[in-house]
């Protein structure tokens, strides 16, 4: 997973929250905001600030303006767990729920039984101890990645993660694992080039960086794969 740096709350956004506020008496939830204009707006926000990948697996989502392939994901959930969690903790999630720090975009997972992953496996899970938000620099050393695609965990902060993200889906392996050799046949046709440490950085440069205002797909285990295996 890479570390998402989030832009300041989008203008529109506060004076949204604050225009509500006004006209209702009382603060905006996620249930106020959903299918209004607004609602699309900050999901197309989220979306330009990912690089149009998921927060979590990073498939590519809301390709040429399709916003219907992916969700508002609440990290925190605005319907916590009351059983793993106490009230207090229940209260700081649900007070988060129009934070714009606590909002990202997530692909909508797979639809088969026992497959999906990211925001609808994640559900209403949420631990204080063993979530670490994709805006946390410790993000990025949590997971190393096999060309097969296969995720493995390098911190142990990561074991429930993996777990109920289910980041290990069948689907997203052979996913990882296609686009990786896919790069390697578009990148290194010459396979000489893969003997060449100056050129393997400039395309880990290349991969590890927007272009168009958009991140490659699976670009960290791209990324990974290529400094782990090839450098």
């Amino acid at each position: 997973m890479r570390q998402i740096r989030k832009n300041p709350e989008p203008d529109h956004f506060f004076y949204w929250k604050m225009d509500y506020k006004s006209r209702n008496g009382h603060e905006a939830v996620y249930d106020d905001l959903k299918g209004t204009q607004e609602y699309f707006l900050l999901k197309k926000n989220l979306l330009e600030e990912q690089g149009y990948i998921c927060c979590y697996c990073e498939k590519r989502i809301g390709q040429e303006g399709n916003l219907s392939d992916c969700d508002i994901e609440h990290f925190m959930p605005r319907h916590p767990d009351s059983r793993t969690l106490s009230v207090q903790e229940c209260a700081i999630c649900k007070d988060a729920q129009l934070a714009y720090t606590n909002l990202f975009a997530s692909c909508k997972g797979e639809s088969a039984d026992g497959t999906d992953h990211c925001n609808h496996k994640k559900d209403n899970w949420f631990s204080f101890k063993d979530c670490i938000s994709p805006t946390d620099p410790e993000i990025v050393g949590l997971f190393g990645f096999k060309q097969s695609g296969e995720i493995f965990v390098l911190n142990p902060a990561g074991v429930e993660m993996l777990k109920h993200l289910n980041l290990n889906s069948y689907i997203l392996e052979q996913q990882r694992k296609i686009a990786f050799f896919t790069m390697l046949e578009t990148e290194f046709e010459d396979e000489d080039l893969l003997r060449d440490e100056e050129y393997i950085e400039a395309v880990i440069g290349d991969y590890d960086n927007m272009q168009n205002g958009k991140y490659p797909e699976f670009c960290t285990m791209i990324t990974y794969c290529l400094r782990k295996y090839y450098l």
